[in-house]
């Protein structure tokens, strides 16, 4: 697997992925893909185990449907763009306690990465920062990209 982050402003992910590789990202954050990428929509992807974990991935500002990109027969190109002026970011995720980023920060990732709710612990900071409360929290072991806008 592959990834360029194309473009300053308004910057673009492309991954290239080889046969077999896997990807996963949020239902709507798909800009365009090749045709061979294969695309499945589920919602047990991204780490939730059960209902309560996608209930918890829902309320932490992601969505209750993930979408996985499969490549196959061939190398296979997948792209996603950020929705706003900002930057994209590769994060290098190993077990442990992961990163908390905006509601909608996680653009994309690896198999392996586990997408749930966090909460802000500090009072101050969830009522004048911002973002509020809750948060999304990316952990796991893999690599994730997320957007940050604005």
């Amino acid at each position: 697997m592959q990834a360029e982050v194309k473009g300053t402003i308004l910057p673009v992910l492309e991954m290239t992925l080889q046969p077999g590789d896997k990807l996963v990202a949020e239902s709507g954050e798909l800009s365009w893909m090749s045709d061979a990428i294969q695309l499945a929509t589920m919602t047990q992807t991204g780490g939730a185990k059960g209902v309560l974990g996608v209930v918890k991935r829902a309320a932490g500002g992601g969505g209750i449907f993930m979408s996985e990109y499969t490549a196959q027969g061939g190398p296979g190109m997948v792209a996603f763009s950020t929705k706003l002026p900002g930057q994209i970011l590769p994060i290098k995720l190993e077990p442990g306690p992961g990163y908390m980023v905006h509601r909608h920060g996680f653009l994309c990732g690896t198999e392996g990465v586990t997408l749930t709710m966090g909460f802000q612990k500090r009072f101050g900071a969830g009522l004048f920062g911002g973002e509020g409360f809750i948060l999304q929290k990316v952990e796991g072991a893999g690599d994730a990209w997320i957007e940050l806008d604005g």
